[in-house]
């Protein structure tokens, strides 16, 4: 009653309201009663939708008030002790209460799925009931039958829902008792020495405790350590070391761990896939040298200490034959392109010293992205950059004093650079720099020319030198800060962009998680490429996408693929590799709901109209809403009012 009258004295005040404004404050209209009485009419109904009123169905209730929820999780598909598994009964029993006038909804994770006709396969990678009951409640069920295994995420939140929610809520559980061993993850580091052992992080769920679940790691399919660990009890997990031996080879390797039991009723979690970088690290510091000097010698540890990123360098020795810099006992054995191309390609800031007029293919694409630093050889090399510049002259270039306004300015303040050794074979650009970071003089008493070239696009931010033998000032103690200042201020620009993607084409993640779109990251123009991704020598996707920017595929099912991308007009390849959808869920972690849920369900009945359907699931209030505001806006506008 207090309801009624509350209801009754709000819609009075918003009619009043109403009245008042049409005819004592708008302009006089002939028009002007209707247009308070519509007024009127859409503040009431939007009162009632907010009071919500039951409206009766007349007939008794229907499908729209009596719902089946069907969990259509993975772990349903468990085999039991019996043989069979909870999908098969459950789909059975919502089939019949179908028939019964019932309205079936499959749940999981994500937004409740209709069941018109037949129920389909378990597919879900979650079983999270609160939110389904939550949108049941909100369409207008006042019934609920549960259709599960009892595996529910939010079993806690879950009994605070039932408490809460105008529903009544039955439980209808299936399936039989299951055994099974899992998988939670899999987590091999990245090793930037090639001649490391990794230590590969492992945690497992089930089995029974007191016995012991026996763990096997393959390296790209050969089996190379096997472990036993003692089973965690229900619901835990169990965390395990297990260091590996030496990789094989470098590059992105592809580690697999799988579970080994005799008796295991759900085959989704027994196998865990991970990647690992072999030689480099992934999002770490990496400098490539074309050529000999002393330059990486001293640049190398600088721009390690000043970034604090993991360095990695490497020196091409040959055709395809690379050699890490450091120490001899560091080196390890020699690396081919394919090794280095992957770690160019995944490196946060790649330095690039030597580079001229010989260059791989692979590495002209890599250079042209963001947060590139580039020491060129000769003009040929600043040319492939994009940069106009002049042969390289002669002659002893000092620093000039006199440090000009620029993004790096503030780490050469305090600098002294009078009296460091001069640099060698400077590059003249068509177009000088208009902020340059350094200034150099030909004999110290010349024009000063910039010594940097700074650039900030769309691709991300890049610096080119144009003088050499900048080794000169660390090989002498008093150049040595001025060195470390000037490639700490050049650095701390560079890495103070937006995150960049490599410039090679690939996948934003070697590992795409089960129902998870297929996100591309595609650099560079925005010309059309050839797309394929293959899984063993099935082609499962072959489309032409246009470059430059993101591309988001439809998911996948869990397994292996691999991918090719070439440029669609020259046929030319733009990147190669694979990734993983993985197939480990934590499905069967949860415990299985004990009978307190239903307990708790029955024991708190409700006074629940099963023959009355909530005013805000209408579509007709909203539709009355909207069809007279438009309405008034036009009369209003006629009338000659705003």
């Amino acid at each position: 009653m207090t309801r009624v009258l509350a209801f009754l004295v709000l819609a009075g005040a918003l009619a009043a309201y109403a009245r008042w404004v049409y005819l004592r404050v708008e302009l006089a209209v002939p028009a002007g009663r209707w247009l308070s009485i519509v007024r009127g009419v859409v503040l009431v109904t939007v009162l009632l939708l907010l009071f919500d009123p039951e409206i009766p169905r007349g007939g008794g209730g229907g499908s729209s008030s009596r719902w089946v929820l069907l969990d259509a999780s993975l772990s349903m598909t468990a085999s039991g002790a019996d043989g069979a598994s909870a999908w098969e009964g459950a789909a059975d029993r919502a089939r019949a209460l179908r028939g019964d006038g019932w309205r079936v909804m499959r749940f999981g994770t994500g937004a409740l799925e209709p069941v018109d006709g037949d129920a389909g396969e378990a597919t879900l990678p979650g079983s999270r009931l609160v939110p389904a009951l939550q949108s049941a409640a909100e369409a207008g069920a006042r019934e609920v039958r549960v259709l599960s295994d009892g595996r529910f995420e939010d079993a806690v939140a879950l009994r605070a829902a039932l408490e809460g929610l105008p529903l009544r809520v039955t439980f209808e559980r299936f399936g039989a008792p299951v055994t099974n061993v899992g998988l939670t993850r899999l987590d091999v580091p990245d090793l930037p020495r090639p001649d490391g052992r990794p230590v590969a992080e492992v945690e497992v769920h089930g089995g029974e405790p007191g016995d012991s679940i026996e763990i096997a790691v393959l390296e790209e399919n050969v089996e190379v350590a096997t472990v036993r660990v003692a089973a965690p009890s229900p619901g835990l997990r169990t965390r395990t070391s297990i260091e590996l031996p030496t990789p094989a080879s470098t590059g992105r390797i592809r580690y697999t761990a799988s579970v080994r039991a005799q008796e295991d009723g759900f085959a989704g979690d027994d196998e865990a896939v991970t990647y690992t970088s072999v030689g480099f690290e992934e999002g770490g510091l990496v400098l490539l040298s074309l050529r000999p000097d002393w330059e990486p010698r001293y640049l190398l540890p600088v721009l390690e200490e000043v970034t604090g990123l993991s360095a990695t360098g490497y020196l091409r020795a040959g055709p395809d034959r690379y050699v890490r810099l450091g120490r001899a006992s560091d080196r390890g054995a020699p690396a081919d392109s394919a090794s280095v191309r992957s770690a160019v390609a995944g490196a946060a800031l790649l330095v690039v010293h030597g580079l001229g007029r010989d260059v791989d293919p692979w590495l002209s694409s890599l250079v042209e992205g963001g947060r590139r630093l580039v020491l060129p050889a000769d003009a040929d090399g600043a040319r492939r950059l994009g940069l106009e510049v002049g042969d390289p002259q002669a002659g002893e270039w000092y620093a000039s004093a006199d440090v000009p306004t620029s993004p790096v300015a503030g780490a050469l303040a305090g600098v002294n650079l009078q009296g460091l050794p001069p640099l060698t074979g400077v590059m003249v650009p068509t177009d000088p720099e208009r902020q340059p970071a350094l200034l150099l003089q030909l004999r110290g008493t010349g024009a000063p020319l910039g010594a940097f070239r700074m650039t900030a696009g769309e691709e991300g931010r890049s610096v080119v030198a144009l003088a050499s033998g900048w080794w000169r000032w660390a090989a002498r103690d008093e150049g040595y800060a001025a060195y470390r200042s000037l490639w700490s201020g050049l650095a701390g620009w560079l890495l103070g962009g937006e995150r960049v993607q490599g410039a090679e084409p690939r996948p934003e993640s070697w590992l795409v998680e089960r129902g998870e779109p297929v996100a591309w990251s595609l650099p560079g123009d925005s010309s059309s490429v050839r797309l394929s991704v293959r899984t063993g020598d099935a082609l499962v996707s072959d489309t032409i996408v246009t470059g430059g920017g993101r591309v988001v595929m439809p998911s996948l099912p869990p397994g292996s693929y691999a991918y090719a991308i070439v440029d669609d007009a020259t046929g030319d390849s733009l990147g190669a590799g694979r990734f993983d959808v993985t197939a480990t869920t934590p499905e069967m972690l949860p415990a299985v709901a004990d009978s307190g849920l239903a307990a708790l369900a029955a024991a708190a009945p409700r006074e629940v109209d099963a023959g009355g359907r909530p005013m805000r699931t209408h579509p007709l209030p909203y539709l009355l809403v909207i069809g007279l505001l438009c309405g008034e806006w036009i009369v209003r506008r006629r009338s000659g009012l705003r």
